[in-house]
């Protein structure tokens, strides 16, 4: 069985308020262990934690994008109206439309966002990850990867996102 660490402490006045507790594992350069917290073995599902690796790795392989643009690929977004003209943004520059996403389709995330939404349709730009998604294609094109298969494990786009 797997054991999380303590990772922090919020005190107030003598009092724990709140903890955190969890899984950490830091490298040096070299990938020695530098501070290791808690069963760094176990099995977990980062969701979309892992995504400014998988950014990491689109920019290592020719992704070149404005900082606030970098910033959709490596993150979740609410669904605001800037966040998604930045994805058409990111769309435009590899020559798609959001028909060529293939994330989930889901309503905008942030609160606000999805009261002004309304009833209308989930669609796939409003999915918090269309940025990555975004980004992804647009990597594809740069390397004249197929794009209609982006998401198969065995796609170069994956490979190179798992080997970082």
């Amino acid at each position: 069985m797997s054991t999380d660490a303590l990772l922090a402490e919020y005190v107030r006045d003598g009092v724990v308020e709140s903890s955190h507790r969890g899984y950490l594992l830091a490298l040096n350069a070299d990938g020695s262990i530098h501070r290791q917290l808690g069963d760094v073995d176990a099995l977990v599902y980062p969701r979309s934690t892992i995504k400014s690796i998988q950014a990491s790795a689109m920019v290592r392989n020719g992704l070149v994008l404005e900082a606030r643009l970098l910033a959709l690929a490596a993150s979740s977004h609410s669904g605001a109206q800037m966040h998604l003209d930045g994805v058409r943004e990111i769309l435009a520059l590899a020559g798609l439309t959001e028909s060529a996403l293939q994330c989930s389709l889901d309503r905008p995330l942030g609160e606000a966002e999805r009261k002004a939404w309304g009833d209308k349709d989930a669609t796939r730009i409003t999915m918090n990850c269309s940025g990555k998604h975004a980004a992804m294609l647009l990597t594809c094109v740069k390397n004249n990867w197929p794009i209609e298969n982006y998401l198969d494990p065995a796609h170069p786009l994956q490979v190179a996102c798992k080997a970082e």
